[in-house]
């Protein structure tokens, strides 16, 4: 018989008054499977440059979406979302988030059961890991000492610090890459670490790493990988949408930040591999971590099942 995964039922009685009701979303297989083709041409759509790296405990982080899913569903917090513009705000990320959610755990099964979880790294030339481990370090230096405080970089930053192994590695440099891409004119004034061709080898150096990965893949596995990655990154970006609206309309609410969670949050486990630690600069520079968020991995993907956080009152007021 197919496993089914039921939040627990919320009772009318143990919600904070004015709480809205909602059906608990009900998993199974059979309807992540369906999610998932039906997404299929969305998925296809993604560019292979907007893949979001995965770096935290996915299936954590998709049971507190899907939380978030059964929220929404409630017809007055629906009627809320509504009143936005529609130039501002579609809708269908509101109508699909519970079936990107379901195509998410679906991803992680096949993923899993495809071993293209569980793959070691592959073997890498020393030279090309010296040099990859000499230019990323030297980036994460720059980005925390002039982006640390920069609220759109920040997280970035929080995501990329934790991990190790060649993935994490070659994840680093593109990420890296991506905020040197974004913060030009920053980056390129700091005389110590800033190095004209470093976003463009770091690119170069994380494709040899990944490409080198997914040749030790079973083509199953790599098919499962691909996939699997594609349904996060659509997930992040749905989920991204409805909770920076969802941040605005109840941003009057002392416990918004519990009722829309960031999947970044909601995933980082309580323990698994070693975080990173701020890299120090060349010339000894330093800034103090604000201690607000910087995330550790998973150490492997573990069945998690996250309740929905309780607590934000159905008014924006």
């Amino acid at each position: 018989m197919p496993a089914v995964i039921k939040s627990k039922k919320r009772s009318a009685a143990a919600m904070p008054a004015g709480e809205p009701t909602y059906p608990s979303p009900i998993y199974s297989p059979a309807i992540g499977k369906k999610a998932l083709e039906a997404l299929a041409p969305a998925l296809d759509r993604l560019a292979e440059a907007d893949l979001v790296t995965v770096r935290l405990d996915v299936e954590a982080a998709t049971f507190a979406a899907l939380g978030v899913a059964g929220f929404v569903s409630s017809p007055d917090v629906r009627a809320r979302f509504a009143l936005l513009p529609r130039e501002e705000f579609d809708m269908t990320f509101l109508d699909e988030l519970e079936l990107v959610c379901f195509a998410a755990l679906h991803a992680l099964a096949e993923a899993r059961a495809a071993g293209a979880l569980t793959t070691t790294d592959a073997r890498l030339p020393v030279e090309i890991v010296r040099e990859a481990t000499e230019i990323e370090g030297r980036m994460q230096a720059l980005c925390e000492y002039h982006l640390s405080d920069d609220p759109a970089i920040r997280p970035e930053l929080d995501r990329l610090r934790p991990g190790t192994g060649h993935r994490d590695l070659a994840n680093d440099l593109l990420g890296y890459a991506r905020i040197y891409e974004l913060r030009a004119g920053v980056v390129k004034d700091d005389r110590k670490l800033y190095r004209a061709g470093d976003a463009a080898r770091a690119r170069e150096l994380a494709g040899v790493m990944v490409q080198r990965r997914s040749t030790a893949m079973t083509p199953k596995a790599r098919e499962a990988y691909g996939r699997y990655v594609r349904v996060w990154t659509l997930l992040c970006r749905r989920y991204d949408e409805v909770r920076a609206a969802a941040l605005w309309l109840w941003r009057r609410s002392a416990r918004v930040q519990e009722r829309f969670p960031s999947l970044f949050a909601a995933g980082r486990p309580n323990s698994g591999r070693p975080r990173k630690p701020r890299k120090e600069s060349e010339s000894g520079r330093r800034r103090e971590s604000d201690g607000g968020g910087s995330g550790r991995v998973a150490g492997g993907e573990e069945a998690v099942e996250r309740p929905s956080p309780e607590g934000v009152e159905g008014s924006p007021s």
